[in-house]
C-alpha cells in the first residue's frame, strides 16, 4: 500500500477555523477519528454559504463532496482552535 501524497496549505482556497468541543474529545482524550470527518463537512458547507450565498434551507439541489482524504498528522484535543481547509 501506497503512502497518500500529502497536500499543503497553499492547495487549499478556503480555510474555517473550527473550536473543538468537550465532546469531541474520546476517552484517551484526543479527539476521536470520526470527528474530523465532521469538521470537513462544516468546512465544506460554510464555503458554499460564504462564497456562494447557497441557502441550504431553500435551495433546490445540494452541494456534494465527491472526495475526501484525511491524513492525521497531529494529535488534536479540547480546547483547540484549528483551521480546516477546502
Amino acid at each position: 500500500m501506497t503512502k497518500p501524497v500529502l497536500k499543503t496549505r497553499d492547495q487549499f482556497k478556503f480555510f474555517l477555523d473550527i473550536q473543538t468541543r468537550w465532546a469531541d474529545n474520546d476517552i484517551y482524550g484526543h479527539v476521536n477519528n470520526v470527528t474530523y470527518y465532521s469538521y470537513f463537512d462544516t468546512a465544506a458547507n460554510a464555503l458554499l454559504i460564504q462564497k456562494t450565498g447557497f441557502d441550504i434551507h431553500e435551495a433546490k439541489s445540494i452541494g456534494l463532496v465527491v472526495d475526501s482524504a484525511c491524513s492525521f498528522l497531529q494529535e488534536l484535543s479540547f480546547p483547540e482552535i484549528i483551521q480546516v481547509g477546502v
